[in-house]
């Protein structure tokens, strides 16, 4: 909507001299609540310490959503933060990630005003979302991701439900440059509690794995983790899980995992071993993929996870075939749990 001149300045906005430069840079901070764990009762601070994902995100687990934002950004989020508990309809622990662009952007004049110690600005920058765009969209799947497999365990589930988010800039004096965007929901969960200590550790756990992921593979689990339709989200787990098993036999050394299950060099020549190898080499069915993979890589599973597959493939395959199938009767948490054990390798 076009708005004339003399329309802004009763907004309060000034126009500045294009000789007037502000330097800025650019972030986002996402708020979200932790579902299914809590602070243990009898500590005096309920915060983690900072932790950084990469060279321009980082991020902190905090009861207050005010205080994680002082750690990260010197600066508190909302004025009432009882209201915005409220108004959301969700509760703490909260995570929250900041990330910050690595350009600088340059202001010149444009409509401002200051007001509360922050500047607003009035359309100043029309591309100030490009590389918060390409974060939200190939790194903070794998943050988000990674956290929730480190959170979670077998019996206890862990989810990390988007709440808020504020994108706004930072000009060289530390001053905040508004500009805001608001989205939210949240559910309920069952809780457990959780020392400070053990939540710094999963945090650096989390590190570790998010420097082994990729947007590429990681892509359907992180749409499922958020999936509230139940079909989308078990169909989710299942194309994750089935990308993982084929990805993870292209890099199997069959004829080394041969070697070391069956001694055959002991007894049988090459031409004897390499039969044996391009047997399971040329596995094309995914179910004899994820048992290969089960009995050579993923050491860590057992014949229970070969039984959870079998069933998960069973239901997928009725409804590749158009066979109807209650969202009631699928196996969602059996899908996320196996798509979690996968991950935690």
């Amino acid at each position: 909507m076009y708005l004339s001149e003399d329309a802004i300045e009763e907004m309060g906005f000034r126009k500045y001299p294009e000789s007037d430069e502000l330097k800025i840079r650019f972030g986002i901070i996402k708020i979200y609540s932790l579902q299914g764990l809590v602070f243990e009762k009898d500590i005096d601070v309920k915060q983690t310490k900072i932790v950084p994902f990469d060279a321009n995100a980082k991020l902190v687990i905090s009861q207050s959503v005010n205080n994680g934002c002082k750690l990260l950004l010197d600066d508190e989020f909302i004025d009432d933060e009882a209201k915005f508990v409220s108004d959301k309809k969700t509760s703490p622990p909260f995570l929250l990630i900041f990330f910050r662009e690595g350009q600088t952007r340059t202001l010149k004049g444009g409509y401002r005003q200051s007001k509360d110690g922050q500047i607003y600005t009035y359309n100043a920058f029309s591309d100030t979302t490009s590389e918060i765009r390409n974060w939200l969209n190939e790194v903070e799947p794998r943050i988000v991701s990674s956290l929730a497999v480190k959170f979670g365990t077998a019996a206890q589930r862990v989810d990390i439900v988007p709440v808020d988010q504020s994108v706004f800039g930072q000009t060289q004096e530390n001053t905040t440059v508004i500009n805001v965007t608001f989205s939210g929901h949240a559910v309920g969960y069952v809780t457990s509690a959780r020392t400070v200590e053990h939540l710094n550790s999963t945090l650096d756990s989390a590190v570790r794995l998010f420097g082994d992921l990729d947007k590429n593979s990681i892509h359907h689990f992180y749409l499922a983790i958020n999936e509230k339709d139940r079909l989308k989200g078990f169909l989710g787990f299942f194309f994750f899980i089935e990308r993982l098993v084929n990805r993870t036999f292209k890099k199997i050394d069959h004829n080394e995992r041969v070697e070391h299950f069956f001694n055959l060099q002991g007894r049988m020549g090459d031409a004897s071993s390499e039969i044996v190898s391009t047997t399971f080499s040329g596995l094309r069915s995914l179910s004899q993929r994820f048992h290969w993979c089960v009995i050579t890589v993923w050491g860590h599973l057992n014949d229970q996870d070969i039984k959870a597959f079998s069933e998960l493939k069973k239901i997928r395959d009725r409804l590749a075939h158009g066979e109807h199938v209650n969202e009631s009767d699928l196996p969602l948490e059996k899908a996320r749990s196996l798509a979690v054990k996968l991950l935690d390798t």
